[in-house]
C-alpha cells in the first residue's frame, strides 16, 4: 500500500537523509522535505499539501546556524547580532520560545488525517528538562534527586549546603548534545567543575562557547562565572549520582524506544563523567555490560525505558538516557525527542529509521482497521 512521508527538518542534515532512505525503502510513496529555514524565512509560508494518511516526522532543527539564529530572533522578538557560527551558549530560553512558537504553527497546519510520529506537545515537554524530569517523577519513574531551582552560583552553593549534597549536575533546560552541561562538586573550599562549555573572558564580560573538548575548572571565580550564565537561562539541577564503570570507563546507556518497546541500545563510555559520543567518547560493548552486571540488569534497563516511554503515549519514539550507578541502581537521566540518530545500530534487521517508520506504518494500518 502506498504511503507518503513528510519530514520537517534541515535538508542538508544526515538525519533527513537517513529518514528519506528508510522512507524510500519502506513506504513506496512521495517523500516531501519541508525545510525549517523556509518556514522561518517566509513568515506566511505554510506546509505543503499533505495527503491523507501521510506519515509526518518533525525532526531536529539543530546543526543549522541560520535556523538557530532565526528561532532565537523569533523568541526575542528582535534581531540578534551574535557570532552564531562560533557556537556561543546564549539565548537558550529565547531559542526555546521561538521553537515552541514555530511548533505551534506547524501543529495548526497539520491535517487531522496525518500520522504524526511525535506530537508537538511531547517535543516541547522533552525539550524542557525540569518539566520533563518532574513529569517522569510524577509518574513514578526513578530520576536523580531534583534540587530546587536557583538563579546564580551563590544560590546553588546555598541549596547544596541545605540539601547536604556535595555533587550536582547542572543542565540548561533547553539545550541538547551536552551543551552547557556542568558536573560540579564542592568539598569545603575545594571546588571543581567539568563541562563541555569553554569559558572566555572578554571585554564585554564572560562568554560561553560549545567545545568538543571537555573542560575542567578549579578556580571558583571561573566556576561562578560559568554557573551564573547557565543558571540565568533556566537549568535543571540534580544530584550527581556516581556512574558505574566498565573497563575503567564511566558509562550510561542510550535506549531508543519505539512504539513503547526498548529497541536499539548503545553503551556510551568515557574517561570522564560526560558521556555524549560527539565529545570524543566511545561506544562500548553491550556484551560487557551483560558479562559484568548480568542479563537481568539489561532486562531491568529495558523495562525502565519502556516505563518511561509509557509516559509519552502519543509519541512513537524517543531516546532515553539511563544511568547505572556504581551500586547497580538504574535512573533515567533524560528523554530526547530527537534521540534516534544512532548510525550503524541494527535491531531485528532494522536500523533506527527503518524501525520507527515500520512501527508508524503498523500503527497507521491498525487505526485504519479500527
Amino acid at each position: 500500500m502506498k504511503t507518503d512521508a513528510v519530514i520537517i527538518g534541515n535538508p542538508e542534515n544526515r538525519r533527513t537523509a537517513f529518514f528519506c532512505e528508510a522512507a524510500a525503502k519502506l513506504l513506496n510513496g512521495t517523500i516531501t522535505i519541508v525545510p525549517y529555514i523556509d518556514l522561518l524565512t517566509h513568515i506566511n509560508t505554510i506546509l505543503p499539501g499533505i495527503t491523507p494518511g501521510s506519515i509526518v516526522k518533525i525532526d531536529s532543527p539543530g546543526e543549522n546556524t541560520a535556523v538557530r539564529k532565526l528561532l532565537i530572533e523569533r523568541g526575542l522578538g528582535a534581531a540578534a547580532d551574535e557570532p552564531y557560527e562560533k557556537g556561543p551558549i546564549i539565548h537558550l530560553q529565547a531559542w526555546y520560545k521561538g521553537y515552541c512558537g514555530l511548533l505551534d504553527r506547524i501543529r495548526q497546519q497539520l491535517p487531522d488525517t496525518a500520522h504524526v510520529m511525535n506530537t508537538v506537545q511531547d517535543i516541547k515537554l522533552m525539550f524542557d528538562k525540569p518539566a520533563c524530569q518532574q513529569h517522569l517523577y510524577n509518574n513514578k519513574v526513578p530520576v536523580p534527586r531534583i534540587l530546587p531551582p536557583v538563579d546564580n552560583y551563590d544560590e546553588l552553593v546555598l541549596v547544596m549546603q541545605q540539601q547536604r549534597i556535595m555533587r550536582v549536575f547542572v543542565k540548561p533546560a533547553h539545550a541538547s548534545s551536552a551543551s552547557g552541561v556542568v558536573a560540579f562538586r564542592r568539598n569545603g573550599r575545594q571546588v571543581q567543575a567539568v563541562s563541555s562549555a569553554a569559558l572566555h573572558h572578554t571585554p564585554d564580560g564572560p562568554r560561553l562557547y560549545n567545545s568538543l573538548k571537555v573542560q575542567t575548572y578549579n578556580r571558583e571565580t571561573d566556576i561562578a562565572a560559568l554557573m551564573n550564565i547557565i543558571l540565568s537561562e533556566n537549568a535543571q539541577v540534580e544530584e550527581w549520582l556516581p556512574k558505574a564503570i566498565i573497563h575503567d570507563r564511566y558509562f550510561d546507556i542510550r535506549v531508543l524506544a519505539i512504539a513503547g518497546k526498548a529497541r536499539h541500545m548503545v553503551l556510551r563510555t568515557s574517561k570522564q563523567v560526560i558521556t555524549n559520543l560527539h565529545l570524543g567518547n566511545k561506544r562500548g560493548n553491550m556484551q560487557d555490560l551483560i558479562a559484568i552486571f548480568g542479563a537481568q540488569k539489561l532486562t531491568e534497563i529495558q523495562q525502565l525505558a519502556e516505563q518511561t516511554a509509557a509516559c509519552f503515549p502519543n509519541s512513537l519514539y524517543m531516546g532515553i538516557d539511563i544511568l547505572l550507578t556504581n551500586t547497580a541502581n538504574v535512573f533515567v537521566l533524560e528523554v530526547n525527542a530527537f534521540g534516534d540518530l544512532l548510525p550503524g545500530l541494527v535491531h531485528n534487521d532494522e536500523n533506527c529509521y527503518e524501525a520507527s517508520l515500520s512501527a508508524a506504518l503498523q500503527q497507521k494500518e491498525a487505526r485504519a482497521i479500527c
